[in-house]
């Protein structure tokens, strides 16, 4: 099943996503992680596509889509939903299923607060209902490495990928640092908005059903419980042992299988 590229005028800047299913079908919003872009769902787009009409934007400042306007370090998970609610209207796809990976786990809440009734159901990877200690840490984690004659920073970048999932295919990792450095200061901004986000007051207000589930070894799998116990309607998944950020990838049939058969059950 063939994904496709394409471009579209929103609020001022111009967005980048990939598509892939019949328009008729019911539609999913895919939202991905920073610093990657929608290629990472690519492979799970494949999986998808004869069942649904996928669409998977490039937050901006990533990928190949515009960043916002503005101070880059004072950007808020809301203003980032609030771009995605006017892609979608401008797609009018709305309301549809939406899944959202670490910070598109964010940016999907905060959809759903800003503009209710915009998801039909919802299912997050990896909840960022983070704690103390993860607020303080994680804009740390995407610190950028100043450029060096030596080109040292590319290493220092390569090896901060690895580090999210040693066993990584080299393929992905290297997709990730070279998107790492196209994003430039946005990377660390979207970490710092994911911070701000009032994520645990907005998971009560969520009132359609919402799946949420994590690879066993990634970062933020001690907050699915906890997320769990906020939702008015919400689901486990218990994942295969072992998995990381990359999810997404490396278990595609299986969270696609998950994904369509939740969406399937409690978006009729």
């Amino acid at each position: 099943m063939t994904v496709r590229r394409a471009y579209l005028d929103v609020d001022g800047i111009q967005l980048h996503y990939r598509s892939a299913g019949d328009p008729q079908c019911p539609p999913l919003l895919l939202l991905h992680q920073s610093p990657s872009s929608s290629a990472m769902y690519e492979t799970l787009m494949t999986q998808l596509a004869g069942k649904y009409y996928l669409l998977a934007p490039d937050t901006p400042g990533f990928g190949n889509s515009d960043p916002l306007p503005g101070e880059v370090q004072a950007l808020e998970i809301a203003d980032y939903a609030r771009v995605i609610h006017d892609f979608c209207c401008a797609m009018d796809i709305l309301p549809c299923h939406v899944f959202g990976h670490h910070t598109g786990a964010a940016i999907a809440v905060q959809l759903e607060h800003d503009f209710p009734g915009s998801a039909v159901d919802m299912a997050l990877s990896g909840p960022t209902l983070l704690n103390e200690e993860q607020k303080l840490g994680l804009p740390q984690l995407a610190s950028p490495f100043p450029v060096e004659e030596s080109g040292s920073h590319l290493q220092a970048m390569w090896q901060r990928l690895r580090d999210k999932d040693p066993e990584a295919p080299l393929a992905i990792t290297q997709r990730e640092l070279l998107s790492a450095f196209d994003s430039g200061d946005n990377y660390q901004a979207s970490y710092r908005a994911v911070t701000r986000q009032d994520f645990e007051g907005q998971l009560p207000g969520i009132s359609c059903p919402v799946l949420v589930f994590a690879g066993s070894e990634d970062p933020l799998y001690g907050a699915v419980e906890p997320a769990l116990a906020l939702l008015a309607r919400g689901e486990g998944l218990e994942l295969p042992g072992g998995e990381r950020t990359y999810v997404c990838e490396r278990q595609a049939e299986l969270v696609a299988a998950a994904l369509a058969d939740f969406f399937d059950t409690n978006g009729n």
